[in-house]
């Protein structure tokens, strides 16, 4: 397949990677930074901006952009056109496993039975998904993330480098696990939960006030 990929940074670098490996044809990269213009990419030419509209002449398009709003945010500007979803060869993914159009499994990830991967999100290096977890639309799981089975990270959510979610749990939509984080309960929507068991961030407390 030919891809275009949108996005020049480090994240770029390994769905890049990825496509590649996968034997996926990448004609360019493109990036709205104007510094990035002219840089090669693994090979690839950085070029830009990005488009405001699907690029004509049939190239699939992936967002490799790390953070989950913006890449949202793109995938909506462009959304009639196509996405392709990136399985690094070296990742493991089971036959009933469903991946969404623009999703991105990078090498060493394990993807078990019945799993469902959302559009545009991310299941990054050595993260492995057990069964029926749910990962849904523009999450992000950095590397080394591990879900126990039936968990269920809802749209937008991330989970830090090394974070892992017991069985049955949820993580609400747009929320933030920290890194190292061991998630032994649901997490709300938008929450930000830190720690071995992760709970919420405790607030600062103003300037000034009292102790």
């Amino acid at each position: 397949m030919k891809l275009t990929i949108l996005g020049a940074g480090g994240h770029a670098k390994v769905v890049a990677a990825a496509a590649i490996a996968s034997g996926h044809e990448v004609l360019a990269c493109l990036d709205d930074e104007p510094s990035m213009w002219g840089r090669s990419l693994l090979g690839v030419s950085v070029t830009g901006p990005i488009p405001r509209a699907p690029i004509p002449g049939g190239s699939a398009l992936v967002a490799a952009i790390g953070s989950n709003a913006a890449r949202r945010a793109l995938a909506e500007r462009l959304a009639a056109a196509e996405w392709a979803a990136i399985v690094h060869p070296f990742s493991w993914v089971h036959a009933s496993a469903i991946i969404g159009a623009g999703a991105v499994v990078c090498a060493a990830a394990v993807v078990q039975p019945d799993v469902r991967i959302g559009a545009h999100a991310i299941v990054n290096t050595s993260v492995s998904v057990d069964h029926d977890c749910v990962v849904e639309d523009y999450a992000h799981l950095a590397p080394g993330v591990h879900l126990a089975g039936r968990v269920r990270v809802a749209a937008g959510a991330f989970m830090g480098i090394g974070a892992a979610a017991l069985p049955g749990v949820t993580i609400g939509e747009w929320a933030v696990v920290g890194a190292g984080a061991i998630v032994t309960r649901d997490v709300p929507a938008g929450a930000m939960v830190v720690g071995v068991p992760a709970r919420a961030m405790r607030r600062a407390s103003p300037a000034g006030s009292g102790g």
